[in-house]
């Protein structure tokens, strides 16, 4: 079976597996539908905190969070409702191109509450292969009004030090900087490092980015529909007032998010959204 639903001592389903004929493997926690754990080509892909909350009390750190229908701070709680509310699975399905899981998400009493009190459906699909990981967003208005938003895959990459990684393909890319607090700034470097902390949206990106995680690996992050890359890391004095990071956790992680966060997008009722990353093992 290519999804088994893992239950805690209540009963109640803790994480779903995911498994791909090749061993590829996801898990993904009904909080937040997010995924925690990725492993492809015989090891892990994906940071998770030791002290990451998985019992639904807040977000996971770590994994792939879902960032819907905001991002950052606003008029919603920092990053939006998706990543901690619980979402339904769907179905999965094993076919050529991989194992299929879909999970939805639509509007409930929690997220009316949440000042933002539309009616919407999410389906969140998730493919697996033996080198990649596709993740999909198919988002309908079913509000008599129209909405905006923005959204994001908050992906967490672990590394085994953080001074190996290099970003590549964002040059001369314009982006704002929220350590330096600054907008419309001009990357000059071909491969960003990570030397101190960095939080920074790169506006209008290309649909190709090279992620170097060490000298004989990287990930190939492929988008459709999604404009920006945020990058990030909160490096020692920032991760030391984080309760659920290690001080030093910032070492063996890095974010590189594919998302469109810098303009909102206008949903008009009735009407369908859509977008797609990639995650691609080179």
């Amino acid at each position: 079976m290519p999804l088994t639903a893992i239950k805690d001592n209540s009963g109640k389903i803790f994480k779903y597996v995911l498994i791909d004929s090749s061993d590829s493997a996801v898990e993904i926690h009904p909080h937040g539908a997010t995924i925690t754990s990725w492993v492809a080509g015989g090891k892990q892909r994906l940071f998770l905190s030791k002290k990451a909350i998985l019992d639904g009390s807040k977000p996971i750190r770590g994994g792939i969070p879902l960032v819907f229908p905001q991002f950052g701070p606003g008029k919603l709680k920092q990053h939006g409702f998706a990543r901690d509310t619980v979402w339904e699975l769907l179905g999965y399905k094993d076919q050529s191109d991989g194992v299929k899981a879909k999970f939805l998400l639509s509007e409930n009493s929690s997220t009316l509450g949440s000042l933002w009190p539309y009616k919407f459906r999410l389906v969140y699909t998730i493919l697996l292969s033996q080198s990649s990981l596709k993740l999909s967003f198919e988002l309908k208005n079913t509000d008599q009004n129209p909405f905006s938003f923005t959204t994001l895959f908050h992906t967490y990459f672990v590394t085994s030090d953080i001074e190996n990684v290099r970003v590549n393909n964002l040059e001369q890319t314009i982006y704002d900087d929220k350590i330096e607090k600054s907008v419309d700034n001009k990357e000059t470097s071909d491969a960003i490092r990570f030397t101190k902390s960095v939080d920074r949206v790169y506006k209008n990106t290309v649909d190709e980015l090279k992620v170097t995680i060490s000298n004989d690996e990287s990930i190939l992050i492929t988008k459709k529909n999604l404009n920006d890359i945020v990058l990030w890391n909160p490096w020692a004095e920032i991760a030391k007032g984080m309760s659920d990071f290690g001080d030093e956790e910032y070492k063996t992680m890095f974010c590189a998010e594919a998302g469109s966060v810098s303009t909102p997008i206008e949903l008009q009722p009735g009407n369908d959204w859509e977008c797609h990353m990639q995650l691609t093992l080179q």
